[in-house]
């Protein structure tokens, strides 16, 4: 497609964006998102900044097991807390009751002189104290609780609740958690999407990183998901056999935006009993066509390419999906490698997920032993140029329906996803995460630090432009999409765009040395 040369000027920004990576030397001076203009008051950062361990204001209340119901309803009233820690002995904790489990208790007609360990929940989900609160907020709405226990070097510390979270930022996201937690038929799932943009804009307006904004997106999707799978199973029954639920793409790296398409795959559990064999292909057919008609209803399109469980060639049992993979790695053509850029960063999210974790265990395995299949999937991070020209202006269409864009996803985002996805592959690291991954390919010294420092903050730049572009489409009535005009944005914001794609260079340079691709 032909290209046009825009250069602008503006002067190099100088802030540096936190990531998990030690600050080390010179790196790239990116800014955590975006520049907006600036508001009439600071916005309150403390969800994003404070520390959970913060909230903390007095140590936990334990009791023993064995403590009768009566007793512990007695002692949480006395006490003025929400929630009891069930222990053996002090500090050896074995689960947790919340005032919703005694309310409950009364209403079953339980016998409230038996032990409270009767009606705990256990394991207790728990957060470091140094964590921010919004990885508190993240944890609750993925492990769907509203208690956490906060731990310090000494143990538990301290417990943090929904409330707590609440208090701390008025608009939280708990508001569409609990919506979806509450829905009871398809029809209420339906809508919910549609209020992710006004969550969105209120974390960006709080300064949220944009890390931070695409795993909330992906948790809010994977509860639609589960509870589209359970009002399916009220309708169909329970499986044959095990499964998982897997995403893919965007949504198994965990950087979904606000456009996202469906990409996912189904695997069973192997079974040597030919009708449960026979009963899993029909059951899972089933299941799989209704959920995607689902998720379609609730604003997440079809795959354009049919990469979805709804597909007989992307629902297999175990054995099956292995088979599958170790032929795509054993024949690396440009099929096979269209297919491992959107299947290798697969992730269990409902169902057994232990399926996908030996799947994935499997492939980490035979593709690190394969040279032939990550030189051609580092030959292939080769062929996409960073949209600049020789004087660093933007290389952008220069004719066409996207006229003087670029698109953010194929020229600046891919190329980041590609280079951390077959770094991980080749030296076996499990994250599908491409910030992740770059964390812990420098960590363990598989890339130097100050690359892997360079390409995290250059890849959440880019993110947070597309995030906020996006978005700005959408409360504009627009379709998104990821066609970047640059002479919208700043000078500030251009000058680290230009920085951010010029990191591409440095991440091939890397893998033509590694893989020799250099040599004939």
């Amino acid at each position: 497609m032909a290209e046009k040369d825009i250069s602008t000027s503006g002067d190099r920004p100088g802030g540096l964006l936190q990531s998990g990576l030690p600050d080390e030397g010179p790196a790239l001076g990116i800014p955590q998102a975006p520049s907006r203009p600036q508001a009439a008051e600071a916005p309150d950062l403390s969800l994003f900044a404070g520390r959970v361990g913060d909230l903390v204001s007095r140590r936990p209340v334990e009791v023993e097991a064995d403590l009768p119901i009566r007793d512990a309803a007695r002692a949480m009233l006395k006490e003025g807390v929400g929630s009891l820690l069930v222990s053996r002995a002090p500090g050896d904790i074995l689960g947790i009751v919340t005032d919703k489990d005694l309310r409950k208790a009364v209403a079953l007609g339980r016998d409230l002189e038996s032990g409270v360990k009767t009606i705990m929940s256990s394991p207790v989900a728990a957060i470091a104290g140094h964590e921010a609160c919004f990885d508190a907020l993240l944890t609750m709405m993925a492990r769907k609780v509203h208690h956490l226990a906060v731990t310090g070097p000494d143990g538990v510390a301290g417990m943090v609740t929904t409330h707590d979270i609440l208090l701390v930022h008025g608009t939280s996201p708990l508001s569409l958690f609990r919506e979806i937690q509450s829905q009871r038929d398809f029809a209420g799932l339906y809508p919910l999407l549609a209020k992710a943009p006004r969550v969105i804009r209120a974390l960006l307006d709080n300064g949220a990183r944009a890390g931070h904004i695409t795993r909330l997106i992906t948790v809010v999707n994977d509860h639609i998901l589960h509870k589209i799978i359970e009002l399916v199973h009220r309708e169909i029954g329970p499986p044959p056999t095990a499964y998982c639920w897997i995403s893919m793409g965007s949504e198994g790296r965990r950087e979904q935006t606000i456009a996202t398409d469906q990409d996912n795959a189904l695997v069973y559990a192997d079974s040597p009993d030919e009708p449960v064999r026979r009963a899993a292909e029909v059951f899972f057919q089933a299941l799989a066509e209704r959920v995607v008609g689902h998720l379609e209803k609730a604003g997440f399109p079809r795959c354009k390419g049919d990469m979805m469980a709804s597909n007989p060639a992307w629902r297999k049992s175990l054995a099956a999906w292995k088979d599958t993979f170790d032929a795509w790695i054993a024949v690396p053509e440009p099929m096979e490698v269209l297919h491992s850029t959107i299947f290798f960063d697969f992730r269990g999210v409902a169902g057994h997920t232990a399926l996908a974790g030996d799947l994935r265990a499997h492939v980490a395995k035979r593709a690190a032993a394969s040279g032939i299949f990550l030189r051609f999937l580092a030959a292939d991070c080769q062929i996409t140029r960073a949209p600049l020209t020789f004087f660093r202006g933007f290389a952008v269409e220069k004719s066409g329906e996207h006229k003087y864009t670029l698109d953010l996803k194929k020229r600046g985002l891919v190329p980041f996803q590609d280079f951390a996805r077959v770094l991980a592959l080749a030296h076996g690291v499990m994250e599908t995460g491409t910030l992740e991954r770059v964390e812990t390919l420098a960590r363990q010294g598989h890339i130097p630090m100050n690359l892997g420092r360079e390409v995290a903050q250059a890849f959440e730049f880019l993110l947070s432009v597309k995030l906020t572009h996006q978005l700005s489409q959408v409360e504009r009535g627009l379709p998104p999409d990821t066609h970047i005009d640059p002479r919208a944005l700043s000078d500030l914001d251009k000058g680290t765009l230009r920085d951010a794609f010029g990191v591409i260079g440095s991440m091939q340079s890397f893998l033509k040395d590694m893989f020799h691709l250099n040599a004939g």
